[in-house]
């Protein structure tokens, strides 16, 4: 827990950081080809991908033997990182566009595609649980982007340009660490099988379209929104979005963690053993006892709290943004576990078509609501998308691998929001509301029998075995 802690905190927390940083001292206009830019650079290397992330993690998972599949994937990654980068530049220099947003977006693939290209050496030491390595380097990493754009706000040149260069000295200083980590650490070999690639791509293909259609879920509102909207409207969304996915950190921390035992758990047999039931039980009550506190808390001081930081640059102005995509965190929380579930079990063809079904849905509706509402139009489509994904999802794995109950999750999100209506109502400073529903909202979760220690001790015990 703390080393994929680690990483969760160096890229989510310190990454969060250095964008409010960035949010906070330039334009919006420049803050949202900063966001535009980036989200269209990781559909691109999602694209690039070919879904073989998540399968190459559960192979050396599964087996000692297919180490292999890290070095195909790294070979795959930086040939394809390279070829498109000189693509776009090509692109944008016959094109000679006058937009800021394609003129930037080579550069910013170039930040993005450094990263892409060291992502399979991270995951085969996640897939081989070793989370510190990446963690300690992306700190690092991290902690010097934040110093660098503190020390260019102090001498006032904290400009997009500037942004830039940061963004790729720093992805390039991540690469070239963990290659180093691996060629000295390790016993990966990065001798190319051609025939095994295409085994391991062969593979991939069965859920590549829904790899892509699910970057799509999380980036195309963002997309949509630059060629929809004005800059100030995807300024707003992309830090609402930004705090919102900084929310899911514990997620993100436990996500690599079960992803490996589900797939040796469901190496042989497609379904969960009885005695194992419980545990997983458990485990999504815990989880949501967790995050349906998240969004209470988050929802009470982010008006208040955000025009004191950003200098009333953000809160009020998209607030209601955050209450929508705020909601999505249980969710998010209870799809993971089913993801992870389904994964683990192979079932790649259903993943996949529940993934497109969402993906196409969620296209549909920012479409028809982005024009009238804006960022509050993407944001509701997006939880739309979201409710409609975690409900075939559930249906999934309650019909082929484990019946989950989904009362619990239902019950606690009632819980905080009944809560925050109750506390809202007293009219008193921020923080002592949120005190008094942070404190109604555990005695009546524990009260009521909804969470105990013996749910504790399993959530435990199914992560530290």
């Amino acid at each position: 827990m703390f080393s994929s802690g680690l990483q969760a905190l160096s890229v989510q927390v310190l990454g969060s950081i250095f964008f409010y940083i960035v949010s906070v001292y330039i334009s919006k206009d420049d803050f949202a080809i900063i966001s535009w830019t980036n989200a269209v650079s990781i559909f691109i290397t999602t694209i690039l991908g070919v879904g073989l992330e998540q399968v190459v993690i559960r192979r050396i998972a599964a087996s000692q033997r297919s180490d292999w599949a890290a070095a195909a994937y790294f070979t795959h990654s930086f040939i394809g990182f390279g070829a498109t980068f000189v693509f776009l530049l090509l692109v944008e220099k016959i094109t000679g566009s006058k937009s800021e947003l394609y003129n930037n977006l080579p550069w910013f693939f170039l930040a993005q595609g450094l990263i892409f290209t060291a992502l399979p050496l991270k995951q085969f030491l996640n897939a081989k649980e070793r989370f510190a390595p990446y963690g300690v380097i992306s700190i690092i990493s991290n902690i010097g982007k934040i110093a660098a754009a503190l020390l260019l706000v102090k001498n006032g040149q904290l400009y997009l340009n500037t942004v830039l260069i940061i963004l790729i000295c720093t992805s390039a200083i991540e690469l070239i660490s963990l290659l180093v980590f691996v060629l000295t650490k390790t016993c990966l070999s990065f001798r190319f099988r051609f025939s095994a690639y295409t085994r391991l791509v062969k593979e991939s293909l069965a859920q590549y379209i829904a790899v892509i259609f699910d970057i799509s879920l999380s980036r195309m509102d963002w997309i949509l929104l630059g060629i929809m909207a004005t800059g100030s409207v995807l300024a707003d969304y992309s830090f609402a979005y930004r705090a919102y996915e900084l929310a899911r950190l514990p997620m993100l921390i436990i996500a690599p963690i079960i992803l490996p035992r589900f797939s040796k758990l469901l190496s042989i047999n497609n379904k969960v053993d009885i005695e194992y039931e419980i545990y997983i039980q458990s485990f999504n009550r815990s989880e949501q006892f967790l995050a349906a506190g998240i969004p209470l808390v988050l929802n009470i001081i982010w008006s208040p709290l955000l025009q004191i930081l950003t200098k009333g640059k953000y809160g009020e102005s998209n607030s209601a943004e955050f209450l929508i995509l705020s909601l999505c965190i249980p969710l998010q929380f209870f799809m993971n576990l089913l993801w992870s579930l389904a994964f683990g079990a192979k079932k790649y063809k259903s993943v996949s078509l529940i993934t497109v079904a969402c993906a196409v849905t969620n296209i549909f509706l920012n479409v028809a609501l982005i024009p009238k509402f804006g960022g509050a139009g993407a944001a509701t489509a997006f939880f739309a998308t979201t409710i409609l994904q975690a409900g075939l999802y559930f249906r999934l794995v309650r019909n082929e691998i484990i019946k989950l109950s989904l009362l619990p999750n239902l019950l606690f999100i009632a819980d905080a929001a009944l809560c925050y209506l109750l506390t809202s109502m007293l009219h008193i400073h921020f923080l002592l509301q949120l005190t008094a529903a942070v404190a109604l909202y555990l005695l009546t979760a524990v009260f009521t029998g909804l969470i105990s220690k013996q749910h504790v001790r399993n959530f435990k015990y199914l992560l530290a075995e």
